[in-house]
């Protein structure tokens, strides 16, 4: 819908047409429905074990819930909800003291039992082998990186999760995969820092 500008006495032109906002007009059941696999894969990545990420996502949809009537709909759910989730995660290791460690479960969803053994055996080799890599990543780089893939956000949404640019979102996801890249290539020579 574009409004007409005139040129001269009687010439009209029409502009570009107005950018439309952005307005989420669904329920949190809805909102709920779609998000919570994503948030609770997300929290089981980063947390000690699976019933502390499951006891996380409750508790994260229902600090939402509580709060839904301050979310701004004008502004994306993923992004809302991440923020919130980030922040739970963050309380939790303060309250905790801990530091998120490996756990078999972090990257696995549900087997497919149609698999064949050695295919299983593989793909948890590879797994574990991604698990140890991301290890190795900066604090930034892991939250950017899960996330962007564990969470399944756009960069403007990570963005907005952790408070930094978007352009500095691209730049820690660039690194980070590179980063990863080399520490494939690398193999086993690479250390911990």
């Amino acid at each position: 819908m574009g409004m007409a500008i005139k040129r001269g006495m009687h010439e009209e032109v029409d502009t570009l047409p107005e950018k439309k906002e952005y307005y989420e007009s669904r329920s949190f059941t809805e909102l709920y429905d779609e998000y919570f696999d994503r948030v609770n894969r997300y929290l089981r990545y980063r947390v000690h074990n699976s019933w502390d990420a499951d006891d996380l996502t409750t508790t994260v949809f229902l600090k939402a819930l509580e709060k839904f009537d301050q979310y701004s709909r004008t502004n994306p759910f993923a992004s809302w909800i991440f923020r919130i989730a980030h922040n739970a995660f963050v309380d939790f290791v303060r309250k905790n003291r801990e530091i998120p460690v490996e756990h078999d479960d972090y990257l696995a969803d549900e087997t497919d039992e149609t698999w064949q053994p050695e295919q299983q055996v593989l793909t948890n080799e590879e797994i574990a082998l991604l698990r140890d890599r991301l290890e190795l990543l900066t604090q930034d780089q892991r939250d950017v990186l899960t996330l962007r893939y564990f969470g399944d956000l756009k960069i403007h949404q990570v963005a907005e999760v952790l408070g930094k640019t978007e352009s500095s979102v691209k730049m820690i996801s660039y690194r980070a995969l590179q980063q990863l890249k080399k520490l494939y290539e690398g193999g086993d020579r690479i250390e911990r820092r």
